[in-house]
């Protein structure tokens, strides 16, 4: 019972240390708060996997690429 134990939990820290997606979530958001620019109505957003940019998808069909740091998504 004690290997088994041992065993899960070495398997959950290296599955941890992945730096993977274990469920698939989908995330919803309809604004945007981008510093520069201001509030804008959410379209569709992608986060890139190796990189810390996001791109947002307005609306009024405006796209926008930023840094993580210069963007607050939210749903209200």
């Amino acid at each position: 019972m004690n290997k088994i134990m041992i065993l899960s939990a070495l398997l959950g820290m290296m599955i941890t240390g992945c730096n993977r997606t274990i469920v698939d979530t989908t995330w919803a958001y309809k604004y945007a708060d981008i510093n520069g620019i201001g509030t804008v109505e959410v379209s569709s957003w992608t986060d890139y996997e190796n990189s810390d940019m996001i791109q947002i998808k307005a609306k009024d069909g405006t796209v926008y690429l930023t840094h993580s740091v210069n963007v607050i998504l939210r749903t209200k």
